[in-house]
């Protein structure tokens, strides 16, 4: 019989990897894959006290697919150096900074905008709405609107090609280095502008960050702030589409919207894993893990593990068991959470809002893909009525 670390392929994991890691959490909880070098930890328990030891599991690795990608960033460092840059990069993400005024005063009209430009007859939905409506809000809050759309998302594309590069790919790395390369180029004639305006640059760099670490951690929100909101309006447009009672519900009471992205960011977790390093030789679920040795915490898993859920699988629109880990648990949660919860909110609300007859092209099949992000590959539809 093959040992189960031997399958845990990134070719497996990419596919599906929802099986792979039901067994995992069966059988092996704290697994070593061969083909990423690197342990993975799957039962919620795990990775919460994984996430909670930093002084054990270090975010500061070595290698570093976050730093050799990004430069050193909030996710490669541990507290206090990551409690600083966070305190310092936190506020324009809160409803009282920058984030709050775009989404009650521009996001609406954004989403309303780019629906209202929809090509006639079937069209992606990725790449007409999700992918462009979270690349550009990003784009206003950081004060990066002047590169234009496509360039943030070719950003983001090129970064997450290396930042999922697990079994180190050379090609791939070379377009991380690329992309990197560019993007600090335009972030630094961004920076030489001046910092007198509302954006999130600016506050970063009137709140004490130096241009290095304005560079690397705005490479990382470009990484994460797009990739994430895009799947998480393509997933929650796609159960809406293919389940009709929990659209009835939400159509009847209209603030169940919140539950269902809350309940699609834990069932499919769009960011899959956060990388840690053994800083000494430690016992995890009963399994020996060597000082060095890197350690994969799997969000996607903690948010379906059978002990810590009840019905994990399915969508419960009125599920009290607490928050979930698709953001990340802890001091490395994610800077831009409540910014992406609002794109994808308002982004699925004004779509079925002015498209009330939106429904999926039954000749293109909906294929949810990915590992360390993942969401639908395209989501066709066709329109109907317009509102």
């Amino acid at each position: 019989m093959i040992p189960l670390g031997e399958l845990l392929t990134m070719e497996a994991l990419e596919a599906d990897p929802d099986p792979l890691l039901a067994r995992l959490r069966a059988e092996a909880p704290v697994c070593w894959a061969p083909a990423l070098d690197m342990w993975l930890v799957t039962r919620w328990d795990d990775v919460e006290y994984v996430e909670a030891h930093p002084e054990l599991f270090t975010a500061a690795t070595e290698p570093s697919f976050l730093a050799r990608t990004l430069g050193q960033n909030m996710l490669t460092s541990d507290p206090p150096e990551l409690t600083r840059i966070r305190e310092i990069m936190l506020p324009p993400f809160r409803a009282g900074g920058r984030s709050g005024e775009f989404v009650s005063a521009e996001l609406p009209g954004l989403a309303d905008s780019l629906i209202d430009g929809f090509p006639t007859g079937k069209f992606d939905l990725m790449t007409q709405y999700a992918q462009p409506l979270s690349a550009q809000s990003l784009a206003l809050v950081l004060g990066l609107d002047e590169f234009g759309f496509d360039r943030m998302w070719k950003w983001c594309e090129g970064l997450c090609t290396d930042l999922a590069n697990f079994e180190n790919d050379p090609e791939l790395a070379a377009v991380g280095e690329r992309t990197k390369h560019d993007l600090g180029k335009a972030l630094a004639e961004r920076l030489a502008q001046g910092t007198d305006d509302d954006s999130a640059i600016s506050w970063f760099v009137r709140h004490g960050a130096s241009a290095e670490e304005v560079i690397n951690n705005v490479r990382l929100m470009i990484s994460g702030g797009i990739n994430e909101p895009r799947d998480g309006i393509g997933l929650v447009v796609w159960v809406l589409l293919t389940r009709p009672d929990l659209r009835a519900e939400i159509e009847a009471d209209p603030r169940l919207m919140r539950r269902l992205v809350e309940e699609v960011f834990r069932l499919f977790s769009p960011v899959g894993t956060a990388t840690r390093q053994a800083t000494a030789d430690v016992q995890l679920a009963g399994t020996q893990i060597r000082a060095g040795d890197l350690v994969a915490a799997v969000l996607r898993s903690a948010n379906l593990d059978e002990d810590h859920w009840l019905a994990p699988t399915e969508i419960d629109l009125h599920r009290k068991q607490g928050p979930h880990a698709a953001f990340a648990l802890g001091a490395h949660r994610c800077l831009g959470e409540w910014l992406g919860r609002q794109e994808v909110k308002v982004g699925a609300e004004r779509l079925f809002a002015k498209l009330p007859n939106l429904r999926l092209d039954s000749n293109h099949k909906v294929e949810v893909y990915g590992f360390e992000f993942r969401g639908p590959r395209e989501l066709w539809v066709t329109a109907g009525g317009r509102s």
